[in-house]
């Protein structure tokens, strides 16, 4: 029976969600301080209520999202659960996999991270079924590695390989079909 690979996404995912947010807060903290310029409690409610409130749930909420992360590679599938408030489990049988895709934003290759995406043909979408999101980029190109392999998708390097052996076998037959004709 083969090894289940347990894994899950790098600590550095709560950098990536705070530098998300600061999409949010960065103009809630602005009109909040335009706000407490010209009415100070309108200000401080305003700051209250779409500055601190949402900062306290996004602190609690970050890190309890990457304690949920759970990512496997198991002997005859692939499986990934996460979630604090909606949990998502999801389980792709090697046998349906078409295509393993390693992908990283310019965010991720700043803080060397990358998902990693496995596609179905029964999703029907342009979507991955599975997404192993913000692991590791080394981990990243290893499991994509590991998910071809055990689907049988080969790298160029695999396939060429097995083309020049292919080649050598066709050679020798080649030969041993002349010598035939020749004998003839």
């Amino acid at each position: 029976m083969a090894e289940t690979k347990k894994f899950k996404s790098s600590p550095k995912i709560t950098v990536i969600y705070w530098l998300y947010s600061l999409g949010y807060f960065a103009p809630m903290i602005a009109v909040s301080t335009i706000i407490g310029y010209f009415n100070i409690y309108a200000g401080i409610l305003f700051a209250i209520g779409l500055v601190v409130v949402p900062l306290v749930i996004l602190a609690m909420w970050i890190p309890r999202f990457y304690r949920s992360i759970v990512f496997r590679l198991e002997e005859d599938h692939a499986y990934a659960k996460y979630g604090v408030w909606w949990v998502k489990e999801k389980r792709v049988p090697y046998n349906l996999v078409s295509e393993v895709r390693v992908r990283q934003g310019p965010l991720q290759r700043s803080l060397k991270l990358a998902n990693v995406d496995i596609y179905t043909p029964a999703q029907g979408t342009l979507r991955p079924e599975l997404t192993f999101f913000q692991i590791d980029a080394n981990l990243a190109s290893e499991i994509a590695s590991n998910v071809r392999r055990k689907v049988g998708i080969l790298s160029s390097k695999e396939r060429r390989a097995i083309e020049e052996e292919i080649l050598e076998e066709l050679k020798k037959i080649r030969s041993i079909l002349e010598e035939l004709k020749e004998r003839a």
